[in-house]
């Protein structure tokens, strides 16, 4: 929760280097609005206008003025902040005074369109958020110039001395103390001096791994420049690709050359990912649990194995597509899956539990609203792999039933009630969350089909159980 972090009551210091164009104005909404909503698009331009209303590019208020302007709770307004510092809008920095943090939020200016849709995190994630080639192409042509060429024109440009002859040799130099002064003045002014930047924590990609894998005509100190090290990144995070796959592209790109050309290796990492996907752009949804946060590599024996077994090794896309009834999934929940993926940190077996936990409680109805709740509780909690966000979902239910004996509601008044509410679970719970010698009950080793056969074995019978009912 906010209040961990921040109160209504601290204040913060917003300022701005560089003053916004009129086509970066155009640029903030229609190229980030779509990737980080309304309400964060809202914050930025609010922080904006209020910089701009005060002398100095900077202004003091507390988070309460937000919280007035806005119309939102503190809470969402450190989830929205959250989504501009992602994005690479915005820089927050905070020191202790007199016992309070006082917070300092630096607004970045957005990259132009060139450099935008040359950003392959970014064009990508545009991409997945429009959803049409169509509507993206006409998009990315709004913001094109048409290029003159010029080789085969006079060029009769004047120079300086052509037209200002009477400028003496002396006024283009100066000597004088005063002068010099003025001149070597070094106050920030608007102006733009650098790109807008965002960072790629790179949690689920293990960089050291890379360096070891490669070969030692490879420069591991070509690798590791700043620049180099954060493409690299984003190219295994937006194409799926772990240290052994991204080392591969890494010697096609710099096979005829001692430099790494990021150019070659974005090309060649898309080369890659066309020949193993050659249908669909990349989504974070068709992820599945890293390889160092799964079980052990044994065959699963017991029915909790199988079940973890089958989180793990089962895209949450595909999830919802097993739980539909192999229906398309629903674009919107799409969204709701690569957000839990992307803003919540979540690894996609913990999304399949948590999934699974909402379609059993809350009759396999999906709401933005509740899934974000449940999923701000999960990151809080830190839940990496499987095993944690079921015995941590097993918890919850627990408490949840405990509280309502504590309350001394039966259990006739308490179904009734949550019906009411459309909130009741219509179907009885996994094993998994209720049955304690679930796990020791060994069985004969299966492979991955025969979990999956025995979930919607599973699930037809809770589909019979609601029929009847």
């Amino acid at each position: 929760m906010h209040w961990k972090e921040i109160l209504p009551s601290d204040r913060f210091i917003a300022y701005m280097q560089n003053q916004l164009h009129e086509t970066d104005r155009d640029i903030l909404t229609l190229l980030y609005q779509p990737l980080v909503g309304a309400t964060a698009y809202s914050l930025y331009m609010t922080l904006f206008s209020l910089i701009g209303r005060n002398e100095g590019k900077r202004c003091e208020k507390t988070h309460k003025t937000l919280m007035v302007y806005t119309g939102q709770h503190l809470d969402e307004i450190f989830l929205e902040r959250k989504k501009l510092e992602a994005i690479g809008l915005l820089k927050v920095f905070r020191e202790k005074q007199d016992g309070e943090f006082i917070y300092y939020y630096e607004l970045q200016t957005p990259l132009s369109p060139n450099d935008f849709f040359q950003d392959d995190m970014l064009s990508v994630f545009l991409y997945n958020r429009i959803g049409s080639k169509d509507q993206y192409i006409q998009l990315r042509n709004s913001f094109k110039i048409d290029r003159i060429e010029t080789d085969n024109k006079e060029n009769i440009t004047r120079s300086f001395d052509q037209v200002f002859t009477s400028v003496h040799p002396s006024e283009m130099t100066s000597n004088d103390p005063d002068t010099l002064e003025v001149l070597s003045n070094d106050a920030l002014l608007e102006g733009r001096s650098e790109k807008a930047d965002y960072r790629m924590s790179g949690e689920d990609f293990d960089f050291d791994q890379l360096l070891a894998l490669m070969p030692p005509f490879v420069s591991k100190k070509e690798l590791q420049k700043s620049d180099n090290e954060r493409i690299i990144r984003q190219m295994a995070f937006l194409y799926k690709m772990d240290a052994l796959q991204m080392s591969s592209v890494i010697q096609d790109a710099i096979l005829h050359t001692d430099e790494l050309d990021l150019g070659e290796l974005r090309k060649q990492a898309k080369r890659r990912y066309r020949m193993n996907e050659p249908d669909k752009p990349p989504s974070l949804g068709y992820r599945i649990q890293s390889e160092q946060l799964r079980t052990p590599k044994s065959a699963p024996l017991t029915d909790e194995e199988k079940q973890i077994h089958y989180f793990e090794t089962t895209p949450p896309i595909e999830f919802m597509e097993e739980w539909g009834n192999g229906a398309k999934v629903y674009p919107g929940d799409v969204d709701i899956i690569e957000q839990l993926m992307f803003e919540y940190k979540l690894e996609p077996g913990v999304v399949n539990v948590l999934l699974e936990y909402i379609f059993i409680l809350y009759d396999k109805k999906l709401t933005k609203n509740l899934a974000f709740k449940i999923a701000n509780q999960w990151a809080r909690a830190q839940l990496k792999t499987v095993k944690e966000a079921m015995d941590f979902a097993k918890k919850q239910y627990e408490s949840f039933e405990a509280s309502k004996q504590k309350q001394g509601e039966s259990k006739a008044a308490t179904s009734k009630r949550f019906e009411n509410k459309n909130n009741v679970r219509q179907e009885p719970l996994p094993k998994w969350m209720t049955d304690e010698a679930w796990n020791k009950e060994e069985s004969n080793p299966d492979d991955l089909e025969e979990a999956k056969k025995k979930v919607e074995k599973y699930r037809e019978l809770l589909k019979g159980k609601k029929q009847e009912g």
